[in-house]
């Protein structure tokens, strides 16, 4: 063989090889990729607690407007978590709603991301609006938790809390 075509040859097995083992890596590091878990069992509660007692809530059907974010000129952005008693029972069937008088502003639902549980929030508004108020569903105790005057509008709200933590929200 001519050793043109043995060095042609020796570099189309080392590009194959090397395909082979970055899509290997690929498939690897795709099944590390954390999931959000597929359970939707209602767990029973640990502490009594009258708040985590099932509900007989229907999933609400919570919408905000179509042209919401061009009726405003402002918005406030956030990512938010639930209290710890209420983490347990968090799934990608909850729904979080945030009303500035009884108007939709920003409806999120649930998302596993890095291990845990947020809503990312986007919230249309203006200066003047005042405070915030949040309402959440939790599809595995079929329960609305809500919370009047969470916070003040404001576009300078941090969209986390310090090193990057989600805000917590505490219903009761």
């Amino acid at each position: 063989m001519n050793p043109m075509k043995c060095a042609l040859m020796a570099g189309l097995s080392a590009l194959l090889l090397s395909m082979a083992a970055c899509s290997k890596a690929d498939e690897e590091l795709a099944s590390v990729a954390p999931e959000a878990p597929k359970d939707t069992t209602v767990v029973t509660p640990v502490d009594n607690n009258d708040d985590l007692t099932p509900g007989t809530d229907a999933r609400p059907t919570w919408q905000a407007a179509s042209d919401l974010y061009q009726r405003y000129e402002q918005t406030m952005t956030a990512q938010v978590t639930v209290q710890k008693e209420l983490l347990p029972y968090v799934s990608a069937d909850d729904l979080l709603c945030v009303t500035v008088n009884d108007e939709i502003r920003c409806v999120s639902p649930a998302r596993y991301n890095n291990g845990e549980w947020t809503f990312p929030l986007i919230i249309a508004g203006m200066g003047n609006d005042r405070f915030l108020s949040v309402s959440y569903y939790c599809a595995k105790l079929t329960r609305i938790y809500k919370l009047e005057r969470w916070v003040l509008f404001s576009q300078s709200f941090q969209p986390t809390q310090e090193y990057g933590r989600p805000h917590t929200i505490h219903f009761f």
